[in-house]
């Protein structure tokens, strides 16, 4: 009996098993070839990808010339090279293929598709599915080949010709149009790839559907024929009952038939156990619905059980918070399933599948009290909690999300989160397109429509109905701008530093020569022995009075920085308009002879104004030089003082060319010369700019006024001041008298010209014994073999510092009260400061002014006893 029927079908089974095998074959061979073309895809995408970064490397080293971009252009441009040297060695006869796949890899492919690359290239390179795909490649080849030819020709250009603007365009323009080339042969290869692979899927698909199409032909067949045979198979039914009462036994849910008049037909051992029953025949055959489920829940329009209704109306019938009650009565919570069977087509009666529920209701329960303390939780926390579903919309705004975007909860919920934030990118899920595993992710939130700083942390749960994503973020607003403030803090004291540090080397580097020149300009009108006539005597004190304008010049320049600062020191007092004014003209009368034009200065009586006296001179000179440079070629430059009622006007007035709004507009801007910088006179443009802030830090104003073809008019207002009590006329320091006591000076200097300058100067005072050492190390033995008076040591000497050099004379046995004294170009108030705090008893600046040195000599040598540092001065 049953071998008969396996005969008949054992034709169907042979035809399903070949049509099955073919159509897995077909699968296979189908997965494999797409998987290729998608791994050629990927390798496209690789391709194109290192190409872009090699086109912007190479741009960088071109524009930088670091080696830094180079090799980054080369491990960019290595990429394309490995999938051409993959290509040519796969174009041979007799490929290598361990070489082919250490070119793929070079290439970046992954090595699981390597084989796929390396099978379709050799099997199909020729066909319409590769052919033209690989054109392109070898052609992109030959554009990679081209960039590397740049990168060569670069790397030949000398250092002296790698910024020629030229040369840069030149070579920009080049790469511009490889790189635009490579453009075009990537979209045809991917195109021409991903067209082919979409035939081939669809061949795919429509032979796949074929193949099903027979397959569910013959299904068909076997299920007639499986009709046809059923009486066959009834006695194999009724021996697996047996099993099929077993196979219910063995589920944890409980199981009962009820036929149509209410009886049991069935029941499981889970059943059994839940409702308190032992044996099958405790229910079975006995009316169970009264028993177990009399008080059941109706809904409106029902008029019996829902388990009855199931076989009357034919339709399962489900019930999620149900009772069912033990043989003791006691009720438990169920769900059941109530599903209709049919014999010969008749409703025969349901099958009744139920759960206990007691457990998860008390689970239920407890995660509805903990999702409330949860929720309790998130209202109670500083940092904003925002949670949003799969599909991107706000389920979750705490109070204080409400507080940061200043909405309130039921204005967002629903809507997209992705439109609290400027640019937030978010993937299937909610989760954001870049966060970082473990790291606060930098957003922009959208308070209204004024964005925000903020850092957010995301977390993505799968909570059953979909994946929700979590939110907690924070506005840092403030932290921002603390960060930034200290930032900008660090730069200032940065550039502050720099700065100080530039101007202390300035100073040094100019007031040494300047030492000289005032020094030497000093002996020749003090020097007795060898008196100059008037004509040289006059020229020595125009150089010895530009020598001290160019002093003043740069006391201002290093004063710059204090007035930028707000902590310029200034000596205000009653100044003689009539002679600061005299001397800047003749400073300035200087500039106007070389010029050879007329300098016109006219001045009423003595006028007496409240400035600082070096400032006023600086800034007169100032205008008056910017006159003689700019106008005073055109006509005279006329320097006046005008009187009025509480204030005195110093008003430079020139021929020149003048100037238009425009320019006015632009005059104390910092280096900007208004066009003047190409006419070939000297100049900085940072003087106007320099003394209004001078004028002004006098309690005084700069005003300008000028016009074109009507010259330019500067004037300076200042306020008046009482005339000062008669001063006794400035002399030289006489030399003591040949009681005073002699003085034995060490000087340690590592400049010549100051060595000879301070050795003349010593002359002037017989009753001085002066030695001299141009380094630390020989004033210190030159110290050890005669211990002098006095030392001036000069700060910057070659083999050591002036505080290090006093430190080790500090040292010695018996030098402990040494008289030292600092003599230095290095002028900063820190300087001297830290001069002071380390023991000089005095700190003396370059260049030298011989009356202070001469008093100094005078004081040590007529009175033994130390002075405090205030006698010696700055």
């Amino acid at each position: 009996m049953q071998r008969r029927p396996a005969r008949r079908i054992s034709w169907v089974v042979v035809a399903l098993g070949t049509i099955g095998l073919f159509q897995v074959l077909l699968a296979i061979f189908s997965i494999q070839l797409l998987a290729a073309v998608q791994s050629y895809v990927i390798g496209e995408s690789l391709y194109s990808k290192a190409q872009k970064d090699a086109h912007i490397h190479l741009l960088e080293y071109l524009q930088s010339g670091t080696e830094e971009d180079h090799r980054q252009f080369l491990d960019a441009v290595a990429i394309p090279v490995g999938d051409r040297m993959a290509r040519e060695e796969l174009d041979k006869a007799a490929p290598d293929f361990e070489v082919v796949r250490r070119a793929f890899l070079a290439g970046g492919n992954h090595p699981d598709d390597i084989d796929g690359l390396i099978w379709l290239y050799r099997w199909f390179h020729d066909s319409s599915l590769m052919a033209e795909a690989i054109a392109s490649w070898r052609e992109g080849d030959l554009a990679v080949a081209e960039l590397q030819a740049v990168d060569k020709q670069l790397r030949l250009i000398p250092p002296s010709r790698r910024f020629d603007e030229a040369l840069t365009a030149e070579m920009r323009a080049k790469v511009a149009s490889i790189n635009l080339r490579l453009t075009r042969l990537e979209r045809t290869f991917s195109d021409r790839l991903a067209f082919n692979a979409r035939l081939l899927r669809r061949a795919a698909i429509a032979i796949n559907a074929l193949a099903a199409a027979l397959l569910g032909f013959l299904g068909l067949g076997i299920v007639r024929r499986g009709l046809r045979d059923r009486e066959l198979a009834a006695h194999e039914i009724r021996r697996r009952q047996q099993l099929l009462q077993q196979l219910l036994d063995s589920t944890t849910e409980g199981l009962l038939g009820v036929d149509t008049r209410g009886f049991c037909t069935f029941v499981n051992r889970a059943a059994l156990d839940r409702l308190g029953y032992r044996q099958e025949s405790e229910l079975v055959g006995h009316e169970v619905h009264s028993v177990i489920h009399s008080r059941c829940e109706l809904v409106a329009g029902e008029q019996t059980c829902p388990v009855q209704q199931t076989f009357l109306k034919m339709e399962p019938a489900h019930r999620q918070a149900s009772q069912f009650w033990d043989r003791q009565g006691r009720a438990f919570p169920v769900e059941y399933w109530a599903h209709p069977m049919y014999q010969d087509g008749r409703p025969d009666g349901a099958v009744v599948t139920f759960f206990d529920v007691s457990e998860q209701r008390r689970t239920k329960a407890a995660l509805e009290k903990s999702e409330a303390k949860l929720a309790k939780l998130i209202e109670a926390v500083a940092d904003a909690v925002i949670s949003a579903d799969e599909h991107g919309r706000i389920v979750l705004f705490n109070r204080a999300a409400e507080q940061v975007f200043r909405l309130r909860a039921e204005q967002v919920l629903g809507r997209p989160v992705a439109e609290l934030f400027k640019d937030l990118a978010l993937l299937d899920g909610g989760a954001p397109a870049a966060a970082p595993g473990g790291k606060p992710l930098e957003l922009v939130g959208l308070r209204g429509d004024v964005p925000f700083p903020a850092e957010a942390t995301f977390s993505r749960v799968d909570t059953g109905p979909g994946p929700q994503t979590t939110i907690v973020l924070r506005d840092v607003s403030e932290q921002l701008a603390m960060r930034r403030e200290r930032e900008q803090r660090q730069t200032l004291e940065a550039h502050s530093r720099a700065k100080t540090e530039f101007l202390s080397r300035m100073s040094h580097e100019l007031r040494t020569p300047l030492n000289a020149v005032l020094g030497f300009a000093q002996l020749m009108n003090i020097d007795l022995a060898h008196p100059l006539d008037p004509l040289n005597q006059g020229r020595a004190r125009q150089i010895e009075r530009a020598g001290a304008h160019l002093l003043a010049l740069v006391n201002d320049v290093l004063d710059l920085s204090m007035v930028e600062s707000g902590r310029l020191s200034l000596s205000l007092q009653a100044v003689e308009a009539r002679a600061v004014a005299e001397e800047a003209s003749s400073v300035a009368g200087t500039l106007s002879e070389e010029g050879r034009i007329e300098l016109d200065v006219s001045f009423p009586g003595p006028l007496w104004v409240h400035a600082d006296e070096v400032r006023l001179r600086q800034s007169l000179i100032n205008l008056l030089s910017n006159a003689v440079k700019y106008g005073g070629r055109e006509g005279p430059v006329t320097l006046s003082l005008v009187p009025q009622h509480d204030h005195c006007q110093f008003s430079v007035k020139d021929q020149g060319p003048g100037m238009t709004d425009s320019q006015l507009t632009h005059l104390f801007e910092p280096f900007n010369r208004l066009g003047a910088e190409h006419s070939g006179v000297e100049g900085t443009g940072i003087g106007l700019v320099l003394t209004r802030q001078l004028v002004q830090a006098m309690g005084g104003e700069l005003a300008v006024e000028s016009a074109p073809g009507q010259g330019t008019r500067a004037t300076i207002t200042l306020p008046w001041a009482a005339a000062p009590q008669a001063l006794a006329a400035p002399r030289w320091p006489v030399a003591a008298s040949s009681s005073a006591a002699r003085l034995d000076v060490l000087y340690a200097e590592d400049n010549d010209v100051n060595i000879e300058l301070m050795s003349q100067l010593v002359k002037l005072r017989s009753w001085v014994t002066f030695r001299a050492a141009n380094s630390g190390a020989l004033a210190l033995a030159m110290f050890m073999q005669r211990r002098p008076d006095l030392v001036l040591i000069d700060m910057n000497l070659g083999d050591v510092s002036g505080l290090e050099l006093a430190a080790q004379l500090r040292a010695l046995p018996g030098a402990a009260t040494a008289r030292l004294v600092a003599l230095s170009a290095d002028a900063l108030p820190h300087q001297v400061r830290m001069a002071l705090d380390s023991g000089f008893e005095g700190y003396l600046t370059k260049p030298i002014n011989f009356a202070e040195v001469l008093g100094l000599f005078d004081r040590l040598g007529g009175a033994p006893a130390p002075q405090s540092a205030s006698t010696v001065g700055h």
